[in-house]
């Protein structure tokens, strides 16, 4: 099968929506918070029950979620890691 350049251009665009979509904050976060959030997270970071209280503690909670749930993807820029640490900061337990 040869592809023209017209439907590799679409195939790149799609594949780009799939990723940005994948990688924004929002969603991120709500992957987070569905899979039992950020004290779940801590809690398996250092193998015992913790709840984050500091905000460390959310830093290692998204890092444990990067690497159980977001292995093999491009690491998140700085701005969108910060991002989802102020959402994990204000949400209401």
């Amino acid at each position: 099968m040869k592809l023209t350049t017209k439907r590799l251009k679409q195939i790149i665009k799609e594949e780009l929506a799939k990723l940005t979509e994948s990688s924004s904050p929002y969603n991120i976060y709500m992957d987070i918070i569905r899979r039992g959030g950020a004290d779940a997270f801590l809690s398996r970071a250092y193998g015992q029950s913790m709840k984050a209280t500091e905000d460390m503690h959310y830093d290692q909670a998204l890092r444990q979620y990067v690497i159980e749930f977001r292995d093999g993807e491009p690491e998140l820029h700085d701005n969108v890691w910060s991002e989802i640490t102020k959402l994990l900061k204000q949400t209401v337990r």
